[in-house]
């Protein structure tokens, strides 16, 4: 089966809305019931409406893909209730401490650094790099969060070991220990902005090399020590 772009979009339009009725009870249990009957037929609501209310909280970049997988169980029609909570249950713990890790603890931390160095130099170009950035990657995971749900049902959930997650977590934890020390360098030590040529270009090497971020932020400090020496 295959969701269609008309549905796909009315999916994912409805993501937006999770947090819109959240309450200290349920979480995000209405938002995620009110997707699910965007996404599904007509003859499943009273169905969907006697088995998901209650508490459903997960990261609001990860839902879609919780969402992609349980629309697929009620199209195909063959997953009993109990199976279709259990998923539930384990997925909006595993996709919400993964996304917070990805998200709130890396990727947006890392993102800010970057747009203040670059405001310090370029102004509005700063915010405007984290807006357009960090909105592209949170879309992407919308996105791709209802289609992968959907195509891989229950299985979803082992995407949380792809390179999707691991290896774009590991990129921006290296990125915010640079920028967190470029950052105090620039504002304490006024080293030129030319000196961050040869460094950024030294740490993609290390980066591609796939050397360890302890060695990288070592490398890099030195670096910046011999700049300011000389």
């Amino acid at each position: 089966m295959q969701l269609g772009f008309r549905r796909f979009i009315k999916i994912f339009l409805s993501t937006f809305f999770m947090q819109t009725s959240w309450s200290f009870y349920a979480r995000q249990g209405m938002g995620f019931m009110s997707s699910l009957i965007t996404g599904t037929d007509r003859n499943q609501k009273n169905k969907i409406l006697k088995e998901h209310k209650g508490y459903f909280n997960t990261h609001p970049y990860m839902v879609s893909y919780i969402i992609g997988a349980t629309i697929r169980a009620y199209d195909e029609g063959n997953a009993s209730t109990e199976e279709t909570k259990r998923f539930i249950t384990i997925a909006q713990t595993s996709f919400a401490s993964s996304g917070d890790l990805l998200f709130w603890e890396t990727i947006r931390p890392s993102l800010l650094l970057i747009a203040v160095i670059l405001g310090m130099k370029f102004g509005i170009i700063g915010p405007l790099t984290f807006i357009i950035a960090y909105n592209i990657l949170h879309l992407y995971h919308r996105i791709k969060g209802i289609s992968d749900g959907y195509a891989m049902g229950w299985n979803v959930i082992y995407l949380l070991k792809s390179k999707r997650f691991t290896s774009v977590q590991r990129v921006f934890e290296i990125i915010g220990a640079l920028f967190t020390g470029l950052l105090f360098t620039l504002i304490c030590l006024k080293i030129n902005y030319l000196a961050l040529v040869p460094l950024t270009i030294f740490f993609i090497f290390l980066l591609i090399k796939r050397y360890s971020a302890v060695m990288i932020i070592l490398a890099l400090l030195l670096l910046l020590l011999i700049v300011v020496l000389v």
